[in-house]
């Protein structure tokens, strides 16, 4: 990794690694907001073209989904289908499963998609999870299509990337989430019931089979993607009937709860992916740990893989207080990136990342107390390492000075503003991107 481009997408993630032979990865891309303030542009406008013109020129790109949730997720579906072959590797997310080997997110995804309505929100991140690798494979062929769990690798800019979470096997389900699933298929277990529930059932058990399958072939295999989607047929034909049962409202029910909602999102970031770079000497520039919207519980699961120190730590979750981990006190980091925006139910930064002695480069301060108190970047009293001579002040950055050239560092934020140094309460120069 030759540099870092982190884009302010508002609550969302977007983050670029560039490699030194004009190759690219590009880890998730979405936003919670329809419109980014910095610049009054719409999130899609962004996207479709600055984002995609922006990287047009490499010669290699690669993508890597963490987890479905939307801000991570509705960029890269806009970038597919206005170039299907913008991305020459795909790596989306295995599908977990608990010690008796379900899929308990796909199972609960399928239930959504029946028994609720399909043109909620809540609704369509569920079908986006059931459906990924189709829709990918129809525009970008199946051949691109990898999918990660803990144990895989990959290589980019001749760098190994080692996956670290989440494991494929004996996942580790909370037990209100896998309660409310067992819920639900008791709800259809009765012997009483018509035979299309019962048929439903086995064709939901034959799809979760069929789809962890298919996350074991390496490039996904079109064969086994036509099996998925022949047995999705069969079950949206089932919908109609399903919907007439007496269980059928009850199920609605068990999933329209604020804490069923609130389970199955914590279940989407604690299965998302997280990796890091492999070391085969001692600690480098390349030390990076990428973390998605990775739970406490997910980061203590993997405390004895991680490293005592990293160039470049993405902070878990936007960086928000619900997610911050113990971990990140323990381990040093020369810089933190931080994507976040103005999002009521995201929850403010974490105010210990403020103490924490590497420099932050945070897409947005809307989220952030110190600076809404202070109306100060915290980075200006921190020591950067990176400078040309010697280390200093951040202050004395030519990059943070002038925002011309790169980035002693390498890292930067990109917005329709401008691109941005590590001082978010300097004005960004606007720049053509």
């Amino acid at each position: 990794m030759q540099w870092l481009e982190v884009h302010n997408v508002e609550y969302g993630e977007c983050i670029v690694l560039g490699g030194g032979h004009k190759d690219i990865l590009m880890v998730d891309c979405g936003s919670i907001n329809q419109k980014i303030r910095e610049g009054d542009l719409a999130f899609s406008s962004y996207v479709d073209p600055s984002i995609l013109r922006r990287y047009s020129d490499c010669t290699f790109r690669s993508f890597l989904l963490t987890h479905y949730h939307r801000d991570h997720l509705c960029g890269f579906r806009q970038m597919l289908d206005a170039n299907p072959n913008y991305f020459n590797r795909i790596f989306l997310p295995a599908a977990p499963c608990d010690k008796r080997g379900n899929p308990l997110l796909l199972e609960f995804a399928l239930f959504v998609y029946v028994f609720l309505n399909r043109q909620t929100d809540y609704s369509q991140v569920n079908v986006s999870a059931l459906k990924i690798f189709d829709r990918t494979a129809k525009l970008a062929g199946a051949g691109r299509i990898f999918t990660l769990k803990a144990g895989d690798s990959f290589v980019f800019d001749g760098v190994t990337y080692d996956v670290l979470w989440p494991v494929a096997e004996d996942f580790p389900f909370s037990d209100l989430f896998a309660g409310t699933v067992e819920d639900m298929n008791v709800c259809l277990s009765s012997p009483f019931l018509p035979d299309f529930a019962r048929q439903f059932m086995r064709l939901k058990e034959q799809f979760c089979e069929a789809y962890v399958a298919c996350c074991k072939t390496v490039p996904l295999q079109q064969e086994n993607i036509d099996r998925i989607n022949t047995i999705f047929s069969e079950i949206e034909a089932l919908v109609p009937q399903l919907l007439l049962l007496p269980a059928a409202a009850d199920i609605a029910e068990i999933l329209s709860r604020p804490t069923t909602r609130s389970a199955y999102s914590d279940q989407l970031n604690a299965a998302g992916v997280i990796f890091q770079n492999r070391r085969t000497k001692e600690a480098s520039l390349d030390d990076i740990l990428m973390t998605g919207d990775a739970t406490p519980e997910s980061m203590d699961a993997i405390a004895d893989q991680l490293y005592d120190s990293y160039y470049i730590i993405k902070a878990p979750h936007h960086g928000t207080a619900s997610a911050w981990s113990h971990l990140l006190a323990e381990i040093s980091a020369s810089h933190i990136i931080i994507s976040n925006g103005e999002y009521q139910q995201g929850g403010m930064i974490a105010a210990e990342y403020v103490d924490l002695p590497g420099i932050k480069h945070c897409t947005n301060c809307a989220a952030c107390a110190w600076y809404q108190n202070s109306e100060c970047s915290c980075n200006r009293l921190a020591c950067c390492y990176d400078l040309p001579s010697r280390p200093g002040l951040t202050i004395k950055c030519p990059f943070c000075q002038s925002r011309k050239g790169p980035a002693p560092c390498g890292i930067s934020v990109i917005s329709p503003g401008g691109r941005r140094a590590c001082l978010c309460d300097d004005k960004p120069m606007q720049i053509n991107l």
